[in-house]
């Protein structure tokens, strides 16, 4: 695949990323009230999203693979390393909010929203040090060729 479409494939996960993150936000702050009715709401968008979060683990593992010549042959290792970094707690964290929330209930949702939270925060970090090494390596392509 050449690397231009390579960059788009990636900046439409990405999309799809601060979507799914934009819906899981919303559903761990009904988990997160007093009401019951609301936390019932939440935990069952928090399952809905399974299948999104099991995509982000997959995009995780995936890019790694698909970019990595580039990132590997444009990026310092510093910059390498905290881009695998990233993949890699991301997907662990989705792994171990996957399995909290297997046995979750109404009545415990809320002790999922501190690690959900987290999760958010590191997909948001990521998308935005990825979208900035892409265009590094853009650029640095550019320069090369």
């Amino acid at each position: 695949m050449p690397y231009s479409d390579t960059v788009e494939y990636i900046q439409r996960e990405h999309l799809e990323m601060l979507r799914l993150v934009d819906k899981i936000a919303g559903a761990l702050a009904l988990a997160s009230k007093d009401d019951f009715a609301a936390r019932q709401k939440g935990l069952a968008e928090l399952r809905e999203a399974r299948e999104g979060l099991l995509g982000m683990r997959q995009h995780c593992g995936s890019e790694d693979g698909i970019l990595e010549s580039d990132f590997h042959h444009y990026l310092d290792m510093e910059q390498y390393g905290r881009l695998r970094a990233q993949h890699a707690s991301i997907s662990r964290q989705v792994a171990g909010l996957l399995r909290e929330l297997a046995y979750a209930t109404a009545d415990t949702v809320t002790e999922l929203c501190p690690s959900g939270e987290e999760l958010l925060e590191q997909i948001r970090e990521h998308v935005s040090y990825e979208e900035e090494m892409l265009w590094r390596v853009e650029g640095r392509r550019l320069v090369y060729h």
